[in-house]
């Protein structure tokens, strides 16, 4: 069950009711506001959350103090600093971690350390040559998961649900001693396989999630959140150090357009008076052939534009891949509830203006070398989008920031890096002993679950199972004497196949596969069958 109530955390589809909120920030104990959950706050959405059966009570909405503490969820937190030479702590403390980016109806997020000053050895093979590394574990904790993110209508409504809410999580905080992208993602592994060992593991995508901080020399420390694929931890590293080796030229190109007095007076100018240089052009692109600013005119948003004094070829500079730094910028202009922004470097043919762009540098008096951008929407989040790029286009350091992983390896802005006045004591739970003998919970060995696996297949498909989400299904099915090679193939190789046909496999229980397999191992059915009557379960 949950951390803090008995719902299950069995996913439930049938909604019997939504509630409705708004989050503000407000300061803290020692009258710090967060800067993070301020900039939440200032986009100001309306946040409405999904109540569903058996998985939801008041604790959840937030009219209900918690309950005890989970105490299986304890016992597995000890488990886990156990398997990583931790220090177990001899009281439980609960803390509030301010959010109010509306994953949470309280806003904020309950989180208990549990275990420190922990190690994992593991063998690496670097570019060079293999051996043996000691990774630190600075922190172990227990913690909330947040609510699942149904949909948004840009910075209007945000949809959520809440029988996510609330499903006990271990947090395992590494040492930053972490040298490449290639050495992460192996760490990563590492950890997850030794995770799977517990044998209490949530199953599917998503349940074990990378939140990555990465800082280098001269840059500064950001955090991408959400790289739930390993095969992504390695490519969102390697971007990031890109990204901030790029930007840290890019400062240097700012600095030496700020060398012209002339420019630098008229940047510092525009930056006080911003409202002055910011121009409603709608009228310039009333008839537009483009459909889009077209029909968004129609709809009552606006075009605004402003200049960009000497920027003129730096929003095309690439930071990765197909990421530009004027991606960078429209990912800033989308916390504001626009859907991102136009700008000088682009290929502007793409858009199908006609006299529009002339008219448009004539009237923000664009000169030789300077940028401009234009965003389209509601009048006053455009105009608070344009003021936001504004700021970041011409900031002289690398900003630290929260940032989150797409699913091609890119990272793009969320808010900036929390700081210390988000956490606070939780004055509803009160502090929890640890006896000597709970602190003694010892997990299953993960080497004699290798031992174990590589006894009942061949070489190619131990290490696939070992290493897949559906270890312990595995396991749970040899365990009922089905024969391991026909469960394996199954579930690696089967599953896959029809996946590939088109067939959704989140419907399919692990009960399902269970039976099928059971059908086969009482001579019901024959090996063929298996795919198709899997198939026929998932119709």
């Amino acid at each position: 069950h949950k951390l803090f109530c008995n719902c299950s955390t069995k996913g439930n589809e049938i909604k019997t009711r939504e509630i409705k909120r708004k989050f503000h920030a407000v300061p803290s104990e020692l009258g710090q506001v967060d800067p993070a959950a301020l900039f939440e706050s200032r986009k100001s959405p309306l946040h409405v959350y999904d109540f569903y059966k058996d998985t939801c009570c008041l604790v959840e909405t937030d009219d209900e103090p918690p309950h005890e503490m989970n105490k299986e969820a304890i016992e597995i937190g000890i488990m886990i600093c156990n398997m990583l030479n931790a220090e177990i702590i001899d009281e439980i403390q609960v803390m509030r971690k301010t959010v109010i980016d509306g994953s949470n109806t309280s806003g904020f997020q309950r989180t208990a350390i549990i275990g420190l000053n922990g190690n994992l050895k593991y063998q690496f093979q670097s570019s060079d040559n293999e051996s043996e590394k000691t990774i630190g574990i600075q922190t172990i904790a227990i913690e909330e998961e947040s609510c699942g993110i149904i949909g948004e209508q840009k910075g209007e409504i945000e949809r959520f649900r809440l029988d996510r809410l609330g499903i006990p999580l271990v947090e395992i905080a590494t040492t930053p001693d972490i040298k490449s992208g290639k050495e992460a993602r192996f760490v990563a592994e590492q950890i997850g396989l030794m995770l799977r060992a517990t044998g209490k593991m949530m199953r599917g995508i998503g349940t074990i999630r990378q939140d990555i901080n990465i800082s280098i020399p001269g840059g500064a420390r950001v955090e991408i959140k959400g790289v739930q694929e390993l095969d992504l931890i390695e490519k969102v590293i390697d971007n990031e150090i890109s990204r901030q080796k790029t930007l840290l030229v890019i400062i240097e190109k700012i600095k030496e357009i700020m060398k012209n007095k002339e420019k630098k007076n008229e940047i510092e100018n525009m930056n006080e008076n911003k409202e002055q240089y910011i121009k409603d052009l709608t009228d310039v692109f009333k008839e537009t052939k483009n459909n889009f600013i077209r029909k968004a005119i129609e709809n009552k948003k606006r075009v605004i534009g402003m200049k960009f004094p000497g920027l003129k070829g730096i929003f095309g500079i690439e930071l990765y891949p197909d990421y530009r730094y004027g991606s960078e910028m429209s990912d800033y202009a989308k916390t504001q509830g626009v859907g991102g922004i136009i700008h000088c470097d682009e290929d502007i043919k793409k858009y199908a203006f006609g006299n529009e762009i002339k008219e448009t540098e004539i009237l923000l008096n664009v000169k030789e070398n300077d940028g401009w951008v234009l965003i389209v929407g509601e009048k006053e989040k455009a105009e608070d989008a344009i003021k936001l790029v504004f700021d970041r286009a011409y900031l002289l350091k690398v900003p630290e920031e929260t940032r989150r992983a797409d699913l091609q390896g890119k990272t793009h802005y969320m808010r900036p890096l929390p700081g210390a006045a988000r956490m606070y004591p939780e004055t509803d739970v009160p502090p929890i002993r640890l006896e000597k003998q709970m602190k003694e919970i010892k997990a299953p060995s993960f080497k004699e679950i290798e031992e174990k696996v590589s006894s009942l297949l061949n070489k190619e498909m131990a290490q696939k199972i070992i290493r897949s989400e559906k270890l312990n299904l595995f396991l749970e099915l040899v365990n009922l004497e089905i024969e391991p090679t026909i469960v394996a193939v199954t579930l690696e190789d089967t599953l896959k196949s029809i996946k590939r046909e088109g067939f959704n496999l989140e419907i399919l229980e692990e009960e399902d596969i269970t039976n099928v397999l059971m059908l086969y191992k009482e001579e019901k059915i024959t090996k063929a069958a298996i795919p198709e009557i899997i198939k026929e379960i998932i119709k």
